[in-house]
């Protein structure tokens, strides 16, 4: 052959190998999510990038708001056409409604390769399995039963840290005669199931909420125990301003932040905010468990469920078995949920930068993982349905913002609501 053809010809020949390499290995990975505040987006990124660097595509699927309804109601368009994302963020019981529906595919492959039943807690399998296959992937564990509060404003109103619900009760007109907003809310139906379900919590117990509101028992959810729970409820929530309906999660955080409000009630993607926003934590904002609660530990777990894909191809399922095999590194747990404010799902990630809240509700997780008192939040639909959850979310919000229901009509508002969602 002649040289300088030969030499002409190599390297396109190489270059040819290359694209047919990539073609062969790489894929598109599309994931639809509701992570869009600073702090989420900060931490998806992390998971972004170390996909990106697999050689792989990603392609973001992010739908603002509702809590994460919005992206649901588009994802179950999405797959009922036959055009699902690759995967999605689905949580609880959610994902074995799905899989009920035969829309997730099998991630035992990847699972046993890499020995997943020995990586996680034993309280999160069964929910990441359906009929005893692996279908999704837990990326974090968060807790839900924080307060967020100002240090500097309880410091110069000469208020005490609220210990439980009396002293918080106590706390919210001395904040506002003070001068400062006492509750930094926002009128979201899932941030008032937050709200009511850290108050359940504390009067209830880790107990007596399982009962309730994971086994749905009747009894308790008729008790004297959860009149109490939406006498304090209604008290609380008179000191929600007439602007929390127009406020996200993340503008009350800036409220903490500005010294306007006093007090966050909200689970600790908060802190992955005020991380964002360059604050230190647990100096001028500082989180306890909500008054009351300390020992139990309400936890949600974020997860991404695995979609069958119209396309069967050796590199579309090398693409998902990637991107649910990086979730689960160590490298991913720590960088991610250093952003995120949340706590890793395995116990082998290095906790070096935990920030001071974290590492208060990782000693707590602990603790409550040994005493019983860890307990799956309602709020997020964890501990039931998403129809039981709605029931139950709808009939808290109505509550709220309707003066005119009684503690006890709304018990037996919840009790039929919850009847008539199962």
């Amino acid at each position: 052959m002649n040289t300088s053809i030969s030499n002409s010809i190599s390297p396109l020949f190489i270059l040819l190998s290359s694209l047919l390499t990539f073609s062969a290995t790489a894929s598109q990975v599309e994931v639809l999510h509701w992570w869009t505040s600073g702090g989420e987006l900060d931490a998806l990124s992390e998971l972004q990038n170390k996909v990106e660097e697999t050689d792989n595509t990603w392609l973001d699927f992010a739908i603002k708001g509702g809590g994460g309804n919005s992206a649901l109601t588009v994802l179950r368009s999405r797959a009922v056409s036959g055009n699902p994302p690759t995967a999605a963020l689905i949580k609880g019981h959610n994902i074995q409604e799905w899989a009920k529906l035969g829309f997730l595919t099998s991630l035992d492959d990847i699972a046993k390769q890499e020995q997943w039943d020995a990586k996680l807690p034993e309280f999160i399998k069964p929910v990441m399995k359906y009929q005893g296959h692996y279908v999704a992937v837990p990326i974090n564990i968060h807790r839900i039963n924080w307060l967020w509060f100002n240090a500097t404003i309880f410091n110069k109103a000469n208020i005490a840290i609220p210990r439980d619900l009396t002293e918080l009760i106590t706390a919210l007109p001395q904040l506002e005669v003070a001068g400062y907003l006492p509750i930094a809310h926002t009128s979201e139906p899932w941030a008032d199931a937050i709200l009511f379900e850290s108050i359940s919590l504390s009067i209830l117990g880790a107990e007596q909420y399982k009962q309730a509101f994971v086994e749905l028992n009747p009894q308790v959810l008729a008790s004297p125990a959860m009149i109490r729970a939406f006498a304090k409820l209604r008290t609380i929530s008179l000191f929600i301003d007439d602007n929390a309906k127009n406020r996200t999660w993340e503008q009350s955080t800036k409220l903490l932040i500005e010294d306007k409000a006093a007090i966050q009630i909200m689970g600790d993607w908060v802190a992955g905010k005020l991380l964002q926003e360059k604050q230190q934590l647990n100096t001028k904002i500082r989180c306890i468990p909500f008054p009351g609660t300390a020992g139990t530990f309400s936890y949600n777990v974020d997860s991404f469920a695995f979609f069958k894909l119209k396309s069967v191809s050796s590199e579309v399922k090398q693409a998902q078995n990637t991107l649910a095999s990086i979730i689960l590194t160590p490298a991913l747990q720590r960088d991610f949920n250093a952003k995120k404010g949340s706590l890793p799902i395995i116990e082998t990630t290095d906790k070096g930068n935990f920030n001071a809240c974290t590492q208060q509700a990782y000693q707590d997780y602990q603790q409550a993982t040994r005493d019983n008192t860890l307990v799956p939040t309602f709020s997020q639909a964890m501990a039931t349905t998403t129809y039981v959850q709605s029931a139950i979310t709808r009939v808290i919000s109505n509550f709220i913002y309707d003066k005119s229901i009684t503690n006890q009509a709304a018990v037996v508002q919840l009790v039929n609501a919850i009847k008539a969602a199962q």
